[in-house]
């Protein structure tokens, strides 16, 4: 059974339906559809074609307007933060894709950055929500904590899969670009 978030994605983005495919309608698998659809939409935006996201867009203020709770979360955390993310590791930025955005995703997106200002990754941003400390690993005590940037980090990373998955987890801040 194929979930109405995979029919809506098949609609929203032809050239993203046929990757997107289901055989069971949980939320993880519609949020995982979403991240997959905002990656998609920040390539597209880079590759010039704006006309071909604002579907992506319409369909995410739906989601967020009248759908149930897990659509919902899967429409914002799938994919308005993931756009966030990794939109933030490329020249453009996240601003560029506000203009995009209905009323109900403005607010979702400006609550976002609210959760995400000053953190740069997916593990400052649960720590902040579930007051959990981090700290350094022990072994790492005699280390100069030299702290680099996760645009710095990614320089360095070759596996174009590996990349993506990490640019959905940390978020490049306009101001240390």
């Amino acid at each position: 059974m194929t979930s109405r978030i995979l029919k809506e994605i098949a609609r929203a983005s032809p050239s993203l339906g046929s990757e997107v495919k289901s055989s069971s309608d949980d939320e993880p698998l519609d949020s995982m559809s979403m991240t997959k659809l905002a990656n998609h939409v920040v390539d597209l935006y880079a590759a010039g074609r704006t006309e071909d996201i604002r579907p992506a867009f319409e369909l995410t203020e739906q989601l967020i307007e009248a759908a149930s709770e897990q659509e919902r979360h899967a429409a914002i955390v799938g994919f308005l933060e993931t756009v966030q993310n990794v939109a933030s590791h490329r020249s453009f930025g996240a601003s560029a894709l506000e203009p995009f955005l209905g009323p109900m995703s403005r607010l979702a997106w400006v609550e976002l950055n609210e959760v995400w200002k000053g953190k740069t990754t997916l593990a400052e941003v649960v720590a902040s929500e579930t007051g959990a400390k981090l700290r350094p690993r022990g072994w790492q005590f005699w280390r100069k904590r030299n702290q680099r940037s996760p645009s710095e980090l990614l320089k360095e990373v070759e596996n174009p899969e590996l990349r993506k998955i990490i640019e959905q987890i940390t978020r490049e801040h306009p101001n240390k670009q």
